[in-house]
């Protein structure tokens, strides 16, 4: 007998799993597929090796959005552990907040380098790429391409 459902979802990461759940939860028949014949969560799991837990992917989960904490606390209500964000860079001997404050930014890199970033920040501005396709394409519209350097590239690549 075939099994028939209104929604198939491909995958059993985070974003699978809660898709899953909320329509499960308000009646929908769904069938979640995932490839890995073991485990669930995508890169959002921890793995076991010989005695040793080792994040996949990403192991913080940040929303500003009150419904979306919410409903993670309602699924995982006993292993959802809330932490106040504390990201930093550590750059050129310094620690910079994450995301960046262009206030903090601009002096701990000194006059020189924040004269540069402002400069590039203002060709980006008044040069921004019209149709950006990447994420350096992006951060350059958002940042300039001097931030990017300094930031952002060697993090990404």
């Amino acid at each position: 007998m075939e099994d028939i459902y209104e929604t198939l979802i491909i995958g059993a990461g985070p974003a699978g799993l809660t898709a899953g759940y909320v329509l499960a939860r308000e009646g929908r028949s769904v069938a979640v597929l995932e490839k890995d014949p073991c485990y669930v969560g995508g890169i959002s799991r921890t793995a076991r090796y010989k005695g040793f837990h080792f994040d996949i992917g990403g192991h913080r989960f940040f929303s500003k959005s009150k419904e979306i904490v919410d409903l993670w606390d309602e699924i995982l209500p006993d292993d959802f552990l809330e932490r106040a964000r504390l990201s930093r860079i550590f750059y050129g001997g310094r620690f910079y907040s994450y995301p960046l404050n262009a206030i903090e930014a601009l002096r701990n890199l000194g006059p020189v380098e924040s004269a540069r970033c402002l400069a590039s920040f203002a060709y980006a501005k008044a040069f921004p790429i019209k149709a950006p396709t990447t994420f350096h394409d992006w951060v350059r519209n958002q940042f300039g391409e001097r931030l990017f350097g300094i930031f952002f590239k060697t993090y990404t690549e």
